[in-house]
């Protein structure tokens, strides 16, 4: 298949993947760490009450278990499925909804089945986005045999990778797109505003279970972890933008691994442009191929908003309504496309610096993080029902306060708190006893 025919491919895919007005979702997935409870030590996959005895006993629940090999590593249950990160960490994806409310439903359904077996085990589980106290070498890797792969070829790419792999937890949030040019506004405004929402959601105050002094740990480990697949696509900036020329951003870089039966291959330093010529792409082939690029805004059936740190549920859906507002209100896409126009490339790379060094206080162009968080905070909530602009009251809070979800842990540990104590709001087994068993 020569060059142009993959292009053509990609550029079908995504066509095909566009969604009509009225049937905008939106979908998410959410990961956590599970931890021992004296301790605050990641759980393994291979512990005596560990993620595999974990999975097993949602499985006995009436889950729908899936194995690799002997390895169970899935489980799947009326629109959620729950997936294994590489260090352990549990990810739900939720189905796309219309309105957050089923979302949240199904999110507090899930814990409801999760959280007794871990009290029953004396684990927690918490939302972060980086791990409490166990460092990256204590933690095992869960048995994926495509882990093992991407493990050794990232190690190799940047000084973080492993720490992205095993140490990390996030939002993820999947918006629909209805044609090219409204694929184009929303992948080049979330790309744009990619380092002040990190900013804005930074829930990391720990790392390698001490407290760090710089903000948003996330972003500086994607930035010291691959080029080739990490960080902002700079093809958005482009004037020439749109599905092809993401698909050129695919195509000229490596893919790592490729599936052949129940096996993974190890594609070393070929492109997927290499890869392809002697051969068709048929469609598993090509969505897998999308999956093994990690930019924090990435297409695929749909664009995946990807920079936000895992978060206590209320601030999660504050995360979701914030996108939701912003992007599927048509006045909101246009003044905030108009809005961010004139930023270039560079500058949200000094972004992604500059956040790391000062927080809320960095700048992206012209404008205050923290000031510009706001603004884009209002648009959203004018942009949402009067139900739905509820869930930002969350964060707008933080904000007037100025302060990050990461600022509230520090600020315990700051007056002399325990750990344990410090980080008390971000687990999910106690304070939400109400909310789970509604």
């Amino acid at each position: 298949m020569d060059y142009q025919q993959q292009l053509d491919k990609f550029e079908d895919y995504f066509k095909s993947s566009e969604k009509r007005e009225e049937n905008k979702a939106v979908g998410v997935e959410i990961e956590h760490f599970v931890i021992d409870s004296s301790t605050l030590k990641t759980i393994s996959y291979s512990d005596e009450d560990g993620i595999e005895k974990i999975l097993a006993s949602l499985v006995n629940q009436g889950w729908e278990g899936k194995k690799e090999g002997k390895n169970l590593i899935q489980a799947n249950k009326e629109g959620a499925v729950i997936t294994l990160e590489p260090g352990g960490q549990l990810e739900i994806s939720m189905e796309p909804e219309k309105r957050i409310k089923e979302l949240e439903d199904r999110y507090y359904l899930f814990l409801k089945e999760l959280l007794p077996i871990l009290d029953y085990n004396d684990q927690l589980l918490v939302t972060a986005g980086y791990q409490i106290e166990s460092k990256i070498s204590e933690i095992e890797w869960n048995p994926k045999k495509r882990y093992r792969i991407m493990s050794e070829y990232l190690g190799k790419r940047g000084k973080y990778a492993h720490n992205m792999m095993k140490g990390t937890g996030s939002i993820q949030v999947a918006l629909d797109y209805i044609d090219e040019e409204d694929f184009i506004k929303k992948f080049r405004i979330a790309n744009t505003l990619s380092p002040v929402i990190a900013a804005l959601f930074d829930n990391a105050a720990l790392f390698e279970g001490e407290e760090c002094e710089k903000y948003n740990i996330r972003t500086n480990i994607w930035s010291n972890c691959d080029s080739d697949r990490c960080g902002t696509v700079k093809e958005a900036f482009d004037e020439n933008f749109g599905y092809r020329k993401y698909a050129e951003y695919i195509l000229n870089r490596p893919p790592i691994l490729l599936k052949q039966g129940s096996e993974f291959i190890s594609t070393g330093q070929k492109t997927c442009r290499e890869i392809f010529e002697n051969e068709n792409l048929d469609q598993e082939e090509l969505e897998h191929v999308l999956t093994m690029f990690f930019p924090d805004v990435r297409a695929k059936n749909f664009i995946e908003i990807r920079m936000i740190d895992s978060l206590p549920p209320e601030l999660n859906f504050s995360a979701i309504a914030f996108w939701k507002g912003l992007l599927y209100d048509v006045d909101n896409l246009d003044r905030a496309y108009e809005l961010i126009t004139d930023i270039t490339y560079e500058e949200v790379q000094e972004a992604r610096e500059d956040i790391v060094i000062r927080g809320l206080a960095a700048k992206l162009g012209n404008y205050n993080v923290l000031e510009l968080g706001k603004r884009l905070l209002q648009w959203a909530k004018e942009g949402l029902s009067d139900i739905e602009k509820e869930y930002l009251t969350p964060i707008e809070k933080l904000l007037n306060d100025r302060k990050t979800p990461a600022d509230k842990t520090k600020e315990k540990l700051a007056k002399g708190f325990s750990k344990r104590e410090a980080i008390d709001w971000l687990i999910l087994n106690s304070r939400l006893e109400t909310e789970v068993n509604k």
